[in-house]
């Protein structure tokens, strides 16, 4: 045979590289198609655990109490100042507010009240457990399910009154076991014996001190019980609470618990913000101390300055005989009047914070700003009355200083006893105005939110579960792959077949490899042909088995959908022949199972069907099993002829298929590519290439051994058998790569064993098309 042309490269062209998990939105709704009922079995999964955990999970109560935080007193002393910036601002934000709500100060109390530094957790068996809390009553404990009397069952109740233990067993997993008569053990993380009591009486030992006030539990239930450090404690307990500022800078702030205890929810939330409010008080109280003893050390010497001044008045007048001062005079008295109070009230200020800041503290500076101005004012004021008789200006500054005197100490006595009062009543600058009242319906789980969570959940799942099954867990089932990345043709697309895996079912032991699938449809009647003598060489070849009971799909199911895509690959296979160096055709998979040994038989049926004289050989002498095909055995075959142990003719075989000529494997021999890499096995396929139309060779898997290899460089083109979802994309590349260092060409893949889905449907239209076809010839025969 004289080729016309030869091309030693893929014939496709090189595709631009397009990634494999780059799906178009029809692909997705195609691939979603396909797997609809595992999508819907996902979902109803999913489903299903979302209502099991809202029947069995432990529901959460949240109760939440509103506080106000009223605003601040803009001066501690009473005495209204020139700037507001002169002070620091007394009264922080609701943020900072909340800030004091989450402190340890406000945090530790509740902790120590309700003991959240020690968790008790029953040992349960989990779901069973769960399950038999929700008919317990707490108090009542349930009798032992299954005769497990060391697990909880539901209605057990720990209270401890305190426990304290030495730094190395804290955060450790001690087991508090109950005993008759409302005795207990306390065992440390290795089960040793710490502490041994009876409820309601305090225990010491082994460096721990303890106190359980109630316990509610069948003897030998077991609990574990860890004492928390006091950090991890209030991180623990904050994680349960929630503070939120329910209107932004409203001062309006909320403070939120959730508890398995509706009652218990609506009792710490009240406490945390009782809690608070003392914590504000004594804070406020502090305050208010400090300036009232503050006030109290200023007084004495207040009262002496204004008794001082009155006195210099009362001198004065008495000489100058109540001398009433001018309009003048008067109007430098009223001028001069406000400006020495405010100077005196800075200066008053600046002594109280000088107790809480250094002189360098802006606080302080801008105090010191405002005193050199109201001085410079005042200097200048007194500069525009320099003129004034001196007898009136001494009268003036005299009534003035008293009269500065008594309004400052008449102010700090008024701010004494409001300071004294609210002392005594004060509100912390905050107040409850909705308390936490019992909740009714718990926040968690909410089944508006966990079922439909859990149905969206599922669906989404499956999705995932399906995309990754198609893209990671399994290999290629994408045809357009191969093509794409790859750049070689796909010439035939080949659907599972139900008749095949029926075949299959009814092949030797030995040879029951996968190649289609299993199938529990009755077979039809095949179609039965006499054997016909062929020649090989110019001599008779005789058959050495019979002739029936043939495995081959394309002549017991002609129509069959399967059979309908490998006509096209020898349609492809037959054109590409005009363009090799020989008619020598090599059928090889990349891995075991792909299938190669059923596209092989059923194509070199096919082009016999055409009227092609082919010459099928097995050349898996590891494993092969074509002979099974046709019902017969793999002696006498290839490892025997290249052994010189039989002669060709005498391997050539009927197979009751008219213009197919079968050599089988032969025996297993100890060096299969030994023997192919003599020359005898060269001459055989030139011999059998001179003689037939086709030489079609079916080869062991090319990533397994080396045979494949070396029927590559003899072959004139090579088709790569491939199965839906059973090679991954590494393995086919290095299938093809191989091929052609090893001198072969890849003509084409044959893609295997696709699942018949919603988005396959339409290679089913052959089958139909071909059936309707049939019914007509039989009508008119």
């Amino acid at each position: 045979m004289t080729p016309v042309d030869y091309y030693p490269s893929n014939s496709l062209p090189v595709a631009p590289e397009v990634e494999r998990g780059q799906l178009s939105a029809r692909e997705m709704l195609n691939l979603m198609r396909d797997h609809i009922w595992e999508i819907v079995a996902a979902t109803v999964v999913v489903f299903l655990l979302a209502v099991a955990y809202q029947l069995i999970a432990s529901p959460i109560y949240s109760a939440d109490v509103l506080v106000r935080v009223d605003p601040p007193e803009p001066n501690a002393l009473g005495l209204a100042l020139q700037n507001q910036e002169t002070l620091p601002p007394p009264s922080p934000s609701p943020s900072t507010e909340m800030g004091v709500m989450r402190s340890r100060s406000v945090l530790d109390p509740v902790i120590d009240r309700y003991r959240f530094d020690i968790s008790v957790k029953p040992r349960t068996i989990p779901i069973l457990g769960d399950i038999a809390d929700k008919f317990a009553t707490p108090g009542q404990p349930n009798g032992a399910w299954l005769g497990l009397k060391s697990f909880a069952w539901g209605g057990e109740v720990v209270k401890f009154g305190y426990l304290n233990v030495p730094p190395n067993l804290e955060e450790e997993k001690l087991s508090l076991v109950a005993l008759d008569g409302g005795a207990y053990e306390l065992l440390g993380p290795s089960g040793e014996l710490l502490l041994k009591g009876e409820v309601g009486k305090p225990v010491t030992g082994n460096g721990i001190s303890a106190q359980i006030d109630r316990l509610a539990a069948r003897p030998g239930t077991r609990f574990e019980v860890i004492r928390w450090n006091a950090v991890d404690a209030t991180k623990r307990f904050m994680d349960s609470i929630k503070i939120t500022d329910k209107v932004k800078d409203s001062g309006l702030i909320e403070i939120e618990y959730a508890d398995k205890n509706p009652a218990k929810a609506a009792e710490v939330a009240n406490a945390l913000a009782q809690q608070y409010l003392a914590s504000a008080i004594a804070s406020r109280q502090l305050n208010d101390t400090q300036t009232l003893n503050f006030i109290k050390g200023e007084l004495p010497r207040l009262l002496t300055d204004l008794r001082k001044s009155e006195e210099a008045l009362k001198t004065y007048r008495a000489k100058a005989n109540s001398m009433q001062p001018t309009a003048e005079a008067q109007s430098y008295l009223q001028g001069g009047l406000d400006l020495d109070k405010q100077i005196a009230s800075l200066e008053l200020q600046r002594t109280q914070l000088l107790d809480k800041y250094a002189p360098q503290s802006r606080w302080i500076q801008s105090i010191d700003t405002q005193l050199a101005q109201l001085k410079n004012a005042k200097s200048q004021f007194d500069n525009r009355f320099s003129g004034m008789p001196a007898s009136e200006r001494e009268s003036v500054d005299l009534i003035r200083a008293q009269k500065v005197a008594e309004t400052v100490y008449m102010g700090m006595v008024q701010k004494a006893e409001q300071l004294t009062v609210r002392r005594a009543s004060t509100t912390g600058g905050a107040h409850v105005l909705d308390e936490a009242v019992r909740p009714h319906r718990p926040v968690k789980p909410d089944p508006l939110i966990v079922l439909p969570g859990g149905a969206v959940l599922g669906f989404v799942a499956g999705i995932f579960i399906v995309f990754m099954r198609r893209h990671v867990l399994v290999g290629v089932t994408d045809p357009r792959y191969v093509e794409r990345r790859l750049s070689v043709p796909v010439v035939g697309e080949v659907l599972f077949s139900h008749q095949q895996s029926m075949l299959d079912r009814s092949l030797p032991a030995a040879a029951r490899t996968p190649l289609q699938g299993g199938n529990r449809n009755t077979p039809a009647v095949p179609r039965g042909a006499d054997a016909p003598e062929l020649t090989g060489n110019g001599e008779k070849i005789d058959p050495s088995f019979g002739t029936s009971g043939n495995k081959i799909l394309a002549q017991r199911f002609p129509h069959d959908a399967s059979v309908e895509a490998l006509r096209a690959v020898r349609t492809a296979m037959a054109r590409d022949l005009a363009h090799t160096r020989n008619n020598i055709v090599m059928i090889t998979g990349p891995t075991t199972s792909a299938g190669k040994s059923f596209v092989a038989a059923n194509l070199a049926t096919l082009h016999a069907e055409a009227g092609a004289r082919v010459a099928l050989i097995d050349a898996d002498m590891r494993r092969g099993h074509l002979a099974a095909f046709f019902s017969q055995s793999n002696r006498g075959g290839l490892s025997e002829v290249l052994s010189e142990r039989l002669p060709l003719r005498d391997a050539l075989r009927h197979v009751g298929v008219e213009g197919v000529t079968f050599m089988s494997c032969g025996t297993r021999p100890e060096n299969p590519a030994a023997l192919l890499t003599r020359p005898r096995f060269r001459e055989i396929l030139q011999r059998l290439g001179n003689h037939f139309d086709l030489v079609i060779v079916d080869t062991p898997p090319f990533l397994a051994v080396t045979d494949a290899s070396i029927i590559a460089n003899e072959a004139g083109s090579s088709f790569l058998v491939l199965r839906s979802g059973m090679q991954s994309e590494e393995e086919i590349a290095d299938t093809i790569k191989k091929i052609e260092r090893a001198g072969g060409r890849v003509a084409g893949a044959v893609f295997n064993g696709i699942p018949l889905r919603r988005s396959t449907r339409n290679y089913g239209y052959a089958t139909n098309y071909a059936s309707d076809f049939g019914d007509v010839e039989a009508a008119s025969s």
